[in-house]
């Protein structure tokens, strides 16, 4: 029996992913060519199926999906590496414990942390009111973006006379993390908040929130609308731009659209870099990687940089903050900026924000500060 055949009769026991990989996976190598988790690993996903994935494989993946997007059949070494990610968890394989300051579910996290050393609040917002439409930009725009998150409010509020806005995270590091229950309590949890307050129209600045909620909330009749929708910016604007495309968008294209429409009418030049829209390239923050591979995330980050340096653009503009952020701390020379930023005549620049981040952790108030975000 060849080595294909062998890796398909072993990987056949498995479930989901790793069962389809071992049933149409030709070992072409397309996948392995366009991620550097795979060309690190050095094996097609029909060998690792046969196998199976390791932990340490599992939290190397940005669950970015350019595997599924690149691959004839369609098939999903991230789905693979996701799965293993829950069965490691479950079985006490990994210590995900170890991360829980990245819990958006806890009384205290990396974000809240960041918001109450840094004064960051909405008071003087309509926050968790009842109201027909809610804003929910998300957790990074609300701990990272405080004046954008503002301004996309008021830009909504025009439109939107009742509306509230809501500062919870829409739950994806949960599952991300292999923490199916956990996110699942999370999700009722989120669900109920949007019933008493009965909210029925959910606009979401960031892609990760919007493809994660529209599934979920679809059920309860609460339709998840994004902020690019034809609300008529306004703002004028000039130069020349390059795209980021966020991952989540990748299959689906909503946002890479509608961000696109919206510059161009806006009065900006677009060029596009050679892997976008379906095909695009991680900017490592997928999957939680930079905390667990942080050489890894970089690579991923690097060679997009460098990528969006051959355009000849000057601005480098995304619509995940969590990309932007990435960017804009070692842009080389572009102006990195949320598109946000752009379309609502805001001058945010980015390029501190990881280190005071860092900051936060750094010395003898740092110390104290990591005792408490890890307090049991």
């Amino acid at each position: 029996m060849d080595d294909l055949n062998v890796a398909r009769e072993v990987a056949g026991s498995g479930d989901g992913p790793r069962r389809e990989i071992a049933e149409k996976c030709t070992a072409c190598g397309q996948c392995i060519a366009s991620c550097l988790l795979l060309e690190e690993i050095g094996e097609a996903p029909l060998e690792i199926a046969g196998r199976g994935a390791t932990v340490e494989e599992a939290f190397s993946c940005t669950l970015c999906e350019l595997c599924t997007a690149v691959c004839p059949a369609g098939l999903s070494p991230a789905g693979m590496f996701a799965a293993k990610r829950t069965e490691a968890v479950a079985n006490g394989e990994f210590p995900i414990y170890d991360y829980r300051y990245l819990y958006p579910d806890r009384e205290l996290n990396t974000c809240k942390l960041y918001r109450e050393k840094y004064n960051i609040h909405y008071q003087e917002l309509p926050v968790d009111q009842e109201g027909e439409a809610a804003f929910f930009p998300g957790c990074t725009m609300l701990t990272y973006g405080s004046d954008l998150t503002r301004a996309a409010f008021h830009h909504l509020a025009r439109l939107w006379p009742r509306m509230t806005l809501l500062t919870d995270c829409c739950g994806k590091p949960l599952y991300q993390m292999g923490l199916k229950e956990r996110g699942e309590n999370y999700t009722a949890f989120l669900k109920n908040k949007l019933k008493k307050l009965a909210v029925k129209v959910l606009i979401t600045a960031c892609p990760n929130c919007f493809y994660e909620l529209r599934n979920q909330l679809a059920p309860d009749g609460i339709e998840v609308r994004t902020i690019y929708e034809n609300w008529g910016f306004g703002v004028a604007g000039k130069g020349l731009i390059t795209i980021h495309d966020s991952c989540p968008d990748r299959h689906e294209g909503i946002f890479a659209r509608q961000v696109r429409e919206a510059l161009r009418n806006s009065g900006y030049r677009l060029v596009e870099m050679e892997y976008y829209g379906a095909n695009t390239f991680c900017c490592g923050s997928g999957g939680q990687v930079s905390h667990f591979r942080p050489d890894l995330a970089m690579a991923l980050t690097d060679r997009r940089l460098e990528e969006a340096g051959n355009t000849g653009a000057g601005i480098l503009a995304g619509y995940c903050l969590s990309c932007v952020l990435n960017f804009a701390r070692d842009a080389n020379g572009l102006k990195v900026r949320h598109v946000l930023d752009l379309l609502l005549g805001q001058e945010k620049d980015y390029s501190e924000i990881k280190k005071r981040a860092k900051a936060l952790y750094t010395g003898p108030e740092g110390e104290e500060n990591w005792r408490r975000v890890m307090a049991e």
